[in-house]
């Protein structure tokens, strides 16, 4: 739908679909409020981490930050997420990196998030974090947290099928706070400008930097590999691809890593890669002599080891806050206390 959406907006169909965005929006709009009216409302925090537009803002390193920080503070987060294209094994791409990267913290992948929130407390979760949440307004959330893109903010600006909004703009003036991804890669006057318009549109709302650090280059379909530092391929003549809902964002962060990028080659949202991928990013690495065929933890959990040639690495990253932190301390402080109060009634 993204990769649809997105095509639409930079042709004639955009306006010509116009007149059934005005529809999709009212009734979007008129959905948000009759589920907000009924919401149910589970016995611990519900954080939700979700977005306006279609395609990737950057939502699972972000709920990765939340969980650490929530198991830092002596929490017990369990996160709950859609499961959208589930592969054999139950679990979708963002399942399989968070699997990685957050062992010991569950997950419950289900349309139904009300009962597989239920399900977590059961098997002891305090605070439960909502995967893609935001459109999900049956469930009452203690803290809503919606991401915004710096580098496609509004994806054109109209709603679906015009353009790539969920639902209209007005809807932002409910969230809790506004996280802002990729900032570092956008233009400052971009920035700037969606800086504006975020303090018109939503007054009072607090807005955060979220930056995605790269920590380290790990082999491809390797457990526990060995590492190498984010600017180890400096200078090197590279291959990348990378199938996200915003590939350019990994584009630009590996041009941002000083690499000479030979070759670049994007996919779709969640693509299922076949022999002939791989084949055809092989021999597009070996034209370039390629000394390292690069792409996202997201891409490397559906990857086999990659065999001869040059070697295949992902790029971990780990989200912080920049740079200032103090809006998200401040909202998850009051998120938390409302729960210790409950408990010491």
């Amino acid at each position: 739908m993204a990769a649809l959406a997105a095509s639409l907006t930079k042709s004639r169909w955009s306006g010509i679909l116009l007149p059934v965005s005005w529809v999709y929006g009212s009734v979007a709009r008129r959905r948000r409020a009759r589920l907000a009216a009924n919401q149910v409302k589970l016995p611990v925090p519900v954080i939700s981490v979700g977005n306006i537009t279609c395609g990737g803002t950057g939502k699972t390193p972000v709920v990765e930050m939340l969980a650490r920080d929530l198991l830092a503070r002596g929490r017990r987060p369990a996160i709950l997420s859609r499961g959208y294209r589930r592969g054999d094994d139950g679990l979708n791409d963002e399942a399989r990196v968070l699997a990685d990267n957050l062992p010991g913290v569950p997950q419950f992948l289900a349309p139904d998030r009300i009962g597989s929130g239920r399900s977590a407390i059961a098997a002891g979760a305090d605070v439960l974090v909502l995967d893609d949440g935001f459109q999900y307004a049956r469930l009452a959330r203690d803290l809503e947290i919606v991401l915004i893109d710096a580098l496609d903010p509004f994806g054109g600006g109209r709603v679906l099928p015009a353009g790539l909004l969920r639902e209209p703009l007005g809807a932002l003036r409910g969230a809790g706070l506004l996280g802002i991804t990729r900032g570092d890669l956008a233009p400052p006057l971009a920035r700037g400008i969606l800086e504006g318009l975020l303090r018109e549109r939503c007054p009072g709302v607090p807005r955060i930097g979220i930056r995605a650090e790269p920590v380290a280059w790990e082999p491809v379909g390797e457990k526990n590999g060995p590492g190498l530092g984010p600017r180890a391929h400096a200078g090197r003549t590279v291959m990348g691809f990378a199938g996200l809902g915003n590939p350019d964002a990994f584009r630009l962060q590996l041009l941002g890593l000083g690499v000479r990028l030979a070759d670049w080659l994007p996919f779709p949202d969640h693509h299922r890669y076949r022999p002939a991928d791989l084949a055809e990013i092989r021999r597009r690495a070996e034209a370039v002599k390629a000394q390292a065929v690069l792409t996202t933890q997201k891409d490397a959990v559906k990857l086999p080891p990659p065999g001869a040639g040059a070697p295949w690495q992902f790029l971990r990253i780990a989200c912080r806050p920049d740079p200032d932190p103090s809006p998200l301390e401040a909202a998850l402080e009051r998120t938390l206390a409302g729960s210790r109060a409950e408990v010491h009634r």
